[in-house]
């Protein structure tokens, strides 16, 4: 499937160390997995079909903050060091980047049937 496509890219990506590319790509499987395997629902927004999973939500609204610039100043989990230490703040996504994909894991191989509970 799509999901597991999209995973060999982001075992590739975490290796390298990069940390938004994994966050995006984790997103983007459970996505494809949730759509394809568990729902079959092509159109919802992927919040409806996340339902009451914090993880879930939690992987939309920091993958959505990476890919969709909000004005300065906006509140986010993105930028985690003051400044405007563009290096470190990325480095600093590690931990999130972990989360992401153990959520990807979970996901994809951890649930047998059904979309996740809401």
């Amino acid at each position: 499937t799509h999901a597991l496509m999209v995973e060999i890219d982001l075992r590739q990506a975490y290796c390298a160390g990069a940390w938004i590319s994994v966050i995006v790509l984790a997103c983007a499987a459970v996505e494809a997995q949730t759509r394809h395997v568990y729902s079959k629902d092509y159109s919802s927004p992927a919040n409806r079909l996340y339902g009451n999973d914090a993880d879930l939500q939690w992987l939309r609204t920091i993958r959505n903050e990476l890919v969709h610039v909000s004005e300065p100043g906006t509140p986010t989990q993105v930028w985690k060091v003051g400044g405007e230490d563009i290096g470190a703040n990325q480095a600093a996504l590690e931990p999130e980047a972990t989360r992401a994909i153990e959520i990807m894991f979970k996901t994809i191989y951890g649930k047998k049937t059904g979309p996740p509970e809401t």
